[in-house]
């Protein structure tokens, strides 16, 4: 077993670094009042998820502990966790050799890691149109008080960027594992003659007569 580190196994390390900061980052989505620079802000990301017991004063912009932004918290932490361990594994596999003798597996695992990404941006964009609904109803919770509610607004956080970071290498990812399965494909590949093999010999003479079974005398 050959260890390398091929272009797919290299954007996919880059990846997999993106995914594990992103989800460490608690700021996914950000509110803080626009208006006044010195106030309080809240951060929601994976990191509000697992710390959801202590937060629970903090989830007015979110619909409360059974709204939908808190539903989709919980979606995004398990995408994000998914998406580190499809990661993981295609560079694993692809780090030991192992796409040479499983390449559908490899390049399987790329594009999973692609799409997983994609839905942990689809679902903090959702997320992000939740809190701004919410704020706009002026459901703000116990954080702030009424006054300091209308320059409420939500922005993305770094860890939406860092997944976006993450989403470019996996698609680099799975577009080298591609073109490499593409250039080590069989087709059009004919294996050269030697020249003692029996289908490249020339037919023998054969008198004539022989073709039928016949036999003249001499």
């Amino acid at each position: 077993m050959t260890l390398s580190l091929s272009p797919a196994a290299v954007c996919q390390c880059f990846t997999l670094v993106s995914l594990c900061t992103s989800a460490a980052d608690p700021n996914w989505i950000q509110v803080r009042n626009v208006s006044d620079p010195n106030s309080k802000q809240l951060i929601y990301g994976v990191a509000f998820v697992l710390h959801a017991a202590q937060n629970l004063t903090d989830t007015g912009p979110i619909g409360g502990v059974n709204g939908w932004g808190m539903w989709l918290l919980y979606a995004l932490a398990a995408v994000c966790y998914s998406s580190i361990l499809f990661s993981s594994c295609s560079f694993l596999l692809d780090f030991l050799g192992s796409g040479k003798n499983y390449p559908r597996l490899i390049i399987t695992l790329h594009i999973c890691t692609v799409v997983l990404c994609l839905g942990a941006l689809a679902i903090c964009g959702t997320c992000y149109w939740v809190i701004l609904h919410n704020l706009r109803k002026g459901l703000v919770g116990w954080f702030w008080d009424m006054r300091g509610a209308k320059g409420l607004q939500p922005s993305p956080g770094e860890s939406f960027y860092i997944a976006i970071l993450a989403l470019l290498f996996s698609g680099l990812a799975a577009t080298f594992s591609f073109s490499r399965v593409r250039e080590h494909s069989p087709l059009g590949e004919y294996a050269p003659i030697e020249p003692g093999d029996s289908d490249s010999e020339p037919p023998s003479t054969r008198e004539p007569g022989e073709e039928w079974g016949e036999v003249f005398p001499d």
